[in-house]
């Protein structure tokens, strides 16, 4: 076996072993070698770090659920603070413990989501285009569009299965697009 076929036999903590080794000789032509035999071991590196994690996480899963329960003892216990909380229709909150690295500075608290309710029209245009250049994508096209261009827009149109304002519309962009670019002009805003 040649050099190369042991070394790529090795796992990543021999790989990680001898790189350290290689370091420490000074020895940079051979770390970057193993380094990129290492690389090669990515997906398994991060499989490891991730069942890693997972093991980690269930370990402390029990602990983490009575901790939960303690908690939320204490606090629901506090007449004020489940009063303001009601005050204010929040359903609780969230506090994170501050690191070396981050100081927090506040409390978030946990509101219902307000859906918010469309004025009808069903989607279209929003009239920016018109308001840019004070013509609308139709007028652009029938104006400043090739004959090429305004062909591909209805072969577009006719050949599609399911929407064919939605194909039209994926059509002219590109040709708004190259219309806007050679008509500087035309923008007004």
């Amino acid at each position: 076996m040649t050099q190369e076929t042991k070394t790529t036999e090795l796992t990543p903590a021999e790989i990680m072993a001898k790189i350290a080794a290689a370091g420490a000789s000074g020895d940079l032509a051979e770390v970057i070698r193993l380094g990129n035999m290492l690389k090669k071991h990515q997906a398994d590196i991060q499989k490891a770090e991730a069942d890693k994690l997972k093991a980690e996480a269930e370990a402390l899963a029990g602990v983490r659920e009575k901790l939960a329960i303690e908690v939320w003892n204490v606090v629901s216990k506090i007449p004020e603070i489940t009063r303001k909380l009601a005050d204010v229709k929040a359903q609780g909150f969230t506090f994170k413990l501050d690191t070396e690295e981050v100081k927090y500075k506040s409390v978030a608290l946990t509101v219902p989501t307000i859906k918010t309710r469309s004025a009808g029209g069903g989607g279209g245009s929003t009239g920016a285009l018109k308001s840019q250049t004070g013509l609308s994508r139709h007028e652009l096209v029938e104006t400043y569009a090739t004959n090429e261009e305004k062909e591909s827009i209805t072969k577009a149109e006719s050949e599609a299965t399911s929407r064919p304002d939605s194909a039209r519309y994926t059509a002219e962009k590109p040709v708004i697009k190259r219309i806007l670019a050679d008509n500087p002009s035309l923008i007004k805003k």
